[in-house]
């Protein structure tokens, strides 16, 4: 009866503290992806590298490690360490996100082939296990890496696919964009024109300031490279009114730049001159570095 009793009170006390391990190692995780969160990928990665000593097989602390990895740009790294990852996953699911991720660590080292190949293995997935809108995703993905690898016309077709298996008008616009890109990069502008109206419409309804504006100034630019001046001009001066409107002082400085960008395509330096000083001004404020150096240019290209 004693020799019972001891075994219980020993396995009881193993149990609480495999829980109590679990709990803190848990505790661990959750501050490791904090850290990423918080843009301290440095700490993240010293953090989980700390872990893994006594962690190898964690799954969510070699995940920590592999999202330190890509957010410091350490792609190769970041292939070693997905690779893992989706070796210690478990279900469908797991092995997707990681599959997919792994895609992301691949394209970020230029390696456009095994990129492709790892998204489509997450797109296999995601259509087994019937999940919409990881597809849409994952589709999304592909047409990416196709446009890295000048394949426009497969991109274009991936777009379309993730373009009907949107939910909403932010994810359908979000594929407008992205054809109406890819159109303007192959010079066939009344087509880029006429995904990024629909894009434009698509984020009026939904979108948030920032990508409505963008939206309405990519417009504008497709318009001044069709040669139609006058729909550019309208279309960048509708977002620099937005701008104002609502206090966007960056996408301020930015219309006033697009529209510089117009006038000396048109020949009319004195205006262009006029709206780059006042992008400059503002962009004093703004102290958007990026900009600063598009306004510079300019300013470059109006001299000579």
């Amino acid at each position: 009866m004693r020799f019972l009793l001891s075994v219980f009170l020993c396995l009881a006390f193993f149990s609480q503290s495999s829980l109590a391990d679990d709990s803190d190692i848990n505790k661990k995780i959750n501050e490791c992806n904090q850290l990423i969160k918080n843009e301290m990928p440095e700490k993240a990665l010293d953090f989980s590298s700390q872990l893994l000593k006594k962690n190898p097989k964690n799954r969510d602390v070699v995940l920590c490690k592999a999202r330190s990895q890509l957010a410091l740009n350490q792609f190769a790294e970041a292939v070693i360490t997905l690779t893992l990852v989706d070796q210690l996953s478990n279900s469908p699911s797991e092995h997707m996100m990681s599959l997919a991720m792994l895609g992301n660590a691949y394209k970020g080292a230029q390696q456009f082939a095994e990129a492709l190949s790892s998204y489509e293995k997450s797109l296999g997935i995601a259509k087994s296990q019937k999940n919409k809108s990881f597809e849409r995703i994952a589709n999304g993905l592909i047409g990416e890496v196709q446009v890295l690898n000048k394949q426009y016309d497969e991109a274009i077709l991936s777009y379309q696919t993730a373009l009907k298996l949107g939910l909403n008008d932010n994810e359908r616009a979000d594929s407008f964009e992205h054809i109406a890109s890819i159109y303007n990069i192959q010079k066939k502008y009344n087509q880029a024109i006429e995904y990024q109206v629909k894009a434009t419409l698509a984020y009026a309804r939904y979108g948030d300031l920032d990508v409505q504006a963008n939206a309405g100034l990519e417009l504008g630019f497709y318009y001044m490279n069709a040669a139609e001046y006058e729909q550019a001009d309208k279309a960048i001066n509708k977002i620099l009114k937005f701008a104002v409107d609502n206090g966007g002082a960056y996408w301020e400085v930015k219309s006033s730049l697009y529209l510089a960008y117009l006038k000396t395509t048109i020949n009319q330096s004195a205006e262009a001159k006029t709206l780059l000083e006042r992008a400059q001004k503002l962009n004093l404020e703004v102290g958007d570095a990026v900009l600063a150096e598009s306004i510079f240019n300019a300013f470059k290209q109006l001299s000579k």
